[in-house]
């Protein structure tokens, strides 16, 4: 008898591929699972893939046979992975994908603030254009020192981008070196406090754990070089709300690209509304494309394979997965 795999997101022609790997599929009935379904069915399964939702403790509990579950996002802090490692539950995640998607938002946020993009589309629409806007007046990329909080795959990909774009000093701050990066960027290593008073743009892509919870400071965000912008692509826990706000009262110069908020879904959106020029805010979607999903999608589903067939992942998170460095057509299954 097959394996059992409970997923949180209607499969169509992938269960097909699941299924002829030898697995059994526990397909929700609608597009999305409710939490009611997935906490009914999920005694039965031993692998998830869990999409468009997060898996706590309670529901852990319930899953007695439950070996590996494979994540389509790239973060994981919708998952307790504690109690994961308790169980010696593997957790994989989809790191590889999405990271083209959110290295090409975050160059498409920092265009839209150096040249006025919104604003000046604000001032069309609003009836507004009867002479030359100089007040529109933007800056380039080209030749401006950038930073890169979290050089990790996303951070990689924005570095290269920004090199194509002509940039001057690319800064980055990581838990270990890059020395590879370092060669091929001619990216160097700083602390954030250098990164915050010598750069130009920052962008922040660090995941969320219990040391990047709040790093951002508002001690490092007064530092700020004048006129700088800082662009968060990561978490929203990593920069407080308080702290943002606080900046925004007290430098005027300073300018944000948000794509993640303290707390998401973000409604208090008039705590902001005094800055509507100066911050640019989108719904976390920076990792959403197309291309994006389908592939995150695929890549999820042949790790699932991997594990069924040979009992490795490639991307573990817990200790209780078997990593491999032996992966066919891995470049093929990228956008």
């Amino acid at each position: 008898m097959g394996k059992i795999l409970l997923s949180t997101i209607r499969l169509r022609e992938e269960a097909s591929y699941l299924e002829a790997h030898g697995l059994r599929i526990l397909n929700p009935p609608e597009a999305v699972a409710s939490k009611e379904w997935i906490e009914e069915n999920i005694k039965e399964a031993d692998i998830m893939l869990l999409s468009n939702h997060g898996l706590e403790r309670g529901t852990m509990e319930k899953a007695i046979k439950l070996k590996l579950v494979v994540t389509t996002t790239s973060g994981y802090d919708h998952i307790d992975v504690e109690y994961a490692e308790e169980r010696g539950i593997c957790i994989a995640n989809q790191p590889e994908a999405i990271a083209f998607s959110v290295a090409e938002h975050a160059i498409g946020m920092t265009i839209a603030l150096t040249k006025n993009i919104v604003t000046g589309y604000n001032y069309v629409w609003n009836g507004l254009w009867d002479r030359y806007p100089r007040f529109l007046l933007g800056n380039l990329i080209r030749g401006k020192c950038a930073s890169i909080i979290g050089m990790g795959r996303i951070g990689a990909l924005i570095s290269k981008y920004l090199r194509e774009l002509g940039v001057g000093k690319i800064l980055y701050y990581s838990r270990r070196r890059k020395p590879e990066l370092e060669v091929l960027f001619m990216a160097e290593p700083s602390s954030l406090e250098r990164i915050f008073t010598s750069c130009d743009i920052i962008y922040i892509t660090l995941p969320l754990t219990k040391e990047t919870e709040n790093l951002i400071t508002y001690d490092l965000l007064r530092k700020a070089k004048k006129g700088s912008i800082i662009v968060n692509l990561g978490r929203g826990k990593v920069l407080k709300l308080s702290n943002i706000i606080k900046l925004l009262e007290e430098r005027s110069d300073v300018r944000l690209a948000l794509d993640v908020m303290e707390n998401e879904p973000f409604s208090d959106i008039g705590v902001l509304k005094g800055y509507k020029g100066r911050v640019l805010i989108n719904p976390h979607i920076a990792g959403d494309s197309y291309e994006s999903w389908n592939a995150t999608l695929k890549m999820a589903l042949r790790q699932i394979v991997d594990y069924v067939e040979k009992g490795v992942v490639w991307n573990p998170v817990t200790n209780a997965c078997r990593g491999s460095h032996d992966i066919k057509d891995y470049w093929e299954s990228l956008p």
